[in-house]
């Protein structure tokens, strides 16, 4: 018996449909939706050249995609433990700097830190090397932490917090791991200056870490101002969403209904207070979010949409269509407009989507991979 026997009648409708269209509401933009793979099942994905013949493929699991007719090439055979594959993130990244462009990936079955080994021209599977084993991580993403130009793997540690930076030595890297205090480690993590000292802080839900002139042995300050969710999104965003000169933080439910921004507001006595407020609450499992300009105004978006059978449908609303959808604040209306991308169907949000220029033709586009399948929403605004 199919465990889901949702993704059945939503995949069959993707491959006798074809290419399909859909309009973003009062936007003027409309998206092109190319089914990649109905039948992968890996939660994340990357744009990235893998052959360096100038075009960007598409990497997902066990299985890297050429473009632009998408042939697919076997990369390994990857894990599964406990019913699900090992790969929580992809990142691309030229670990052994040989110009081939490598993928690491920050896992929570595994609860490893590991990167497979673009092989180049040879045709052969891409090892695999560990780089650490800390505890189980919902995923992590590439941050410059200490601000030295270079980027540094910051995971979603649940039940610890560190961050591991490399150091290029010939063809090969060396990696360091940074231990962070644990107040922060929970379900949920973002990266920004919050304090406005030109210095990256790590943003957890129920609470911050204000960074020292030297992150690396100095000391990082918590601040527990706040408590967001349990289950807060990876990332928390980072950004002045009301233009007043300090960031606030965007967060949604992982594992539950509600999509949110905290707005950070400087008391007369100078205490920072922060103050809720709700954007939606019509559909959960927002556990991944972009910030991007899809639209080609100039002010970006919110961008999220739904897991597909996070946990096997147990979490509110799981059954629920699957959605992606774009949040644009209005600055007159204090209010976010909601405009869809796509609604039903098969094409969930997964745990590391990707926003980037895939078809080089001026906008960004979505790359978007999970239990459903992996996709390419290509954005029509400049086709």
């Amino acid at each position: 018996m199919n465990r889901h026997p949702l993704k059945l009648l939503v995949l069959s409708a993707a491959v006798l449909c074809g290419p399909e269209f859909t309009r973003s509401e009062e936007s003027e933009i409309a998206f092109r939706i190319h089914t990649l793979d109905p039948m992968s099942e890996y939660s994340a994905c990357a744009a990235v050249d893998i052959n360096r013949d100038g075009m960007l493929d598409i990497f997902c699991g066990g299985w890297w995609y050429e473009s632009p007719s998408w042939k697919k090439h076997f990369v390994r055979q990857v894990r599964k433990i406990r019913g699900r594959y090992d790969g929580y993130s992809h990142l691309p990244l030229d670990v052994d700097n040989d110009g081939w462009t490598d993928i690491l990936n920050v896992n929570w079955r595994s609860e490893s830190i590991y990167w497979v080994k673009n092989p180049g021209a040879a045709d052969t599977e891409w090892p695999r090397i560990i780089i650490a084993q800390p505890g189980g991580m919902e995923t992590g993403r590439l941050i410059d932490v200490d601000g030295d130009g270079v980027l540094d793997i910051l995971p979603n540690g649940v039940h610890f917090a560190a961050w591991w930076k490399r150091i290029p030595k010939g063809n090969h890297s060396q990696w360091v791991r940074y231990d962070l205090p644990e107040e922060v480690a929970a379900h949920g993590i973002g990266f920004g200056d919050l304090n406005n000292d030109n210095r990256g802080d790590v943003i957890g839900p129920h609470g911050w870490l204000e960074a020292p002139v030297d992150r690396q042995q100095g000391k990082w300050l918590w601040h527990q101002e706040y408590h967001l969710h349990p289950d807060t999104s990876i990332p928390i965003l980072v950004q002045d969403v009301d233009d007043d000169g300090d960031h606030d933080l965007i967060w949604a439910r992982g594992h539950h209904y509600g999509i949110y921004w905290l707005e950070q507001r400087i008391a007369q006595t100078g205490r920072r207070i922060w103050v809720t407020h709700t954007i939606d609450t019509s559909w959960s499992q927002g556990h991944s979010l972009l910030w991007a300009d899809l639209d080609g105004d100039t002010h970006p978006e919110v961008i999220t949409g739904k897991r597909y059978m996070a946990h096997e449908g147990r979490d509110p609303g799981a059954r629920d269509p699957l959605v992606i959808y774009r949040y644009q604040y209005d600055a007159e209306r204090h209010d976010w407009r909601r405009h869809t991308i796509t609604s039903g169907g098969s094409v969930g949000f997964g745990l590391d989507p990707k926003v980037i220029d895939l078809d080089d033709d001026g906008d960004l586009d979505l790359v978007v991979s999970g239990r459903s399948g992996l996709y390419w929403i290509e954005n029509l605004l400049h086709p």
